[in-house]
């Protein structure tokens, strides 16, 4: 769906079109969260978010999401807000770098090597906030001691079958 023109002119008619909650709904765009983000945000389903985008749009005259959030912003409806990308692959608790008992500098766990997280929340992780790396290899970890165990077993009811 593309539309020919934008709306232009005076940054009050943009107010007068659009309602509070598109206001609001494209200032999170303009923060680059996506529909999800903002729902939570503002207590409505993603599909609400959606929908108001999607109306917004229409009043506009635009296009896609970014471009009606830009004229919002460009036009000063936005002042306070400031854009940015958000750090995605940074944890929410930053920690002063300290650790714990490492003992030898130059002897890493395995854990410091794979640089995973147990893949459920504890004390010093309270937020279960996995990466692709995480991802992936805890259900393979998983898998292979699962086939360990089940292979042990295996092999103790062999020799327990070879005694009798």
């Amino acid at each position: 769906m593309y539309y020919s023109r934008s709306v232009q002119g005076d940054p009050d008619n943009y107010l007068s079109l659009l309602s509070a909650a598109q206001i609001e709904t494209l200032r999170h765009v303009f923060e680059h969260k996506n529909s999800k983000e903002i729902a939570r945000l503002m207590n409505v389903s993603p599909h609400t978010v959606d929908e108001r985008v999607r109306r917004a749009l229409k009043k506009l005259n635009v296009s896609n999401r970014v471009e009606a959030a830009t004229i919002l912003a460009r036009n000063g409806v936005f002042d306070d807000v400031t854009p940015y990308q958000p750090l995605t692959y940074q944890s929410l608790y930053l920690s002063d770098g300290v650790a714990g008992d490492e003992g030898d500098p130059g002897q890493r766990s395995a854990w410091q090597v794979l640089n995973i997280g147990l893949p459920f929340p504890t004390k010093s992780q309270p937020i279960n906030r996995h990466g692709l790396l995480e991802r992936i290899v805890w259900p393979i970890l998983i898998a292979f001691v699962t086939i360990l165990a089940f292979s042990a077993l295996y092999s103790i009811l062999v020799g327990l079958g070879r005694l009798t």
